[in-house]
């Protein structure tokens, strides 16, 4: 098989294999409901992937590609605000089923050792990556330097999960974007009196930064 095409077709299958997963939850979803999906007979899928749980892990991977990027400051000038509101309109679906599939799999981490010890290390990295861009934005006086970067990185990160239990327990995602612009405004308060970001938006708390270091100018 020409390897272009097979990783084509494994790719194709892995977004089937979230649509399905998405709308009947992992559990209840089969290969065999993956095959109808895409319209293939099921023994087809046992070529690329031996089993549900092995999808599922590739899956994840995708996934964390996508996360690794978006939480990614594409500068180290840029606001923290305005990064951290960017990651949660970015993340932050309005599709329960999304939500529900996730926190689904984290529960099964403890049951299932395959994806127990995948989601400890994307777990790992999950709070390794923003630490050193935190820690980054400290160096550049964006950040005050009297918190720890993994600190902070853990409690946003704690707090992203939670706010996803939130929506699927019927909270509005617009209230909770509020509520989370008011967290990382406080996470953040006392940031570098230097210019912040072009392209922070208006409810970003660093725009008052900026402002404030401008009059002083």
């Amino acid at each position: 098989m020409v390897p272009e095409y097979r990783e084509e077709a494994k790719k194709r299958i892995v977004e089937a294999g979230l649509e399905v997963m998405y709308e009947k939850g992992y559990c209840r979803t089969t290969m065999e409901d993956i095959a109808k999906h895409l319209n293939v007979s099921k023994p087809a899928l046992y070529r690329y992937f031996k089993n549900k749980d092995e999808l599922i892990l590739e899956s994840a991977k995708i996934l964390q590609g996508q996360y690794r990027k978006i939480t990614t400051p594409q500068s180290p000038e840029r606001c923290p605000v305005a990064t951290w509101i960017e990651i949660f309109d970015r993340m932050m679906s309005s599709d329960l089923n999304e939500h529900a599939l996730l926190l689904e799999i984290f529960a099964m981490t403890a049951r299932e050792p395959v994806l127990g010890n995948f989601s400890r290390e994307r777990m790992k990295n999950g709070i390794d990556q923003p630490a050193q861009a935190i820690a980054k934005q400290q160096q550049e006086g964006l950040i005050s330097p009297a918190t720890d970067p993994r600190t902070l990185a853990i409690a946003l990160v704690s707090m992203f999960n939670g706010m996803r239990v939130m929506i699927l327990l019927g909270v509005d995602r617009d209230e909770l974007r509020s509520r989370w612009i008011e967290i990382v405004r406080a996470l953040f308060r006392g940031q570098g009196s230097g210019d912040v970001a072009m392209e922070c938006p208006p409810d970003c708390a660093g725009c008052e930064v900026r402002t404030r270091a401008r009059r002083a100018e």
